[in-house]
C-alpha cells in the first residue's frame, strides 16, 4: 500500500518530526475556530458565530430556568 501511495504524483513521505510541525484545524482560514463561543438559547437554537451551526448542535427541546421541585 505504501508503495502505491508514493507512486502518486506530488505525494511524498514526511517524518513524524515534520508531521508534528504541521499546524492546522477546522475553519476557512479566518483564524481559529473557537467552539467556546457557541451555545444554545432557550428555544434550542445554536448561538454564536456563523460557523457554530456547522460544528455545534442543540437539543430541539431545551428549556431554561427549570427548577426541580421535590
Amino acid at each position: 500500500m505504501k508503495k502505491n501511495i508514493l507512486n502518486i504524483q506530488g505525494v511524498s513521505e514526511i517524518s513524524k518530526a515534520k508531521q508534528s510541525e504541521i499546524n492546522g484545524g477546522a475553519g476557512w482560514g479566518f483564524g481559529g475556530i473557537d467552539l467556546s463561543k457557541c451555545g444554545c438559547d432557550c428555544a434550542g437554537r445554536v448561538t454564536g458565530p456563523l460557523y457554530c451551526q456547522n460544528y455545534f448542535g442543540c437539543l430541539q427541546v431545551y428549556t431554561c430556568n427549570d427548577s426541580q421541585e421535590s
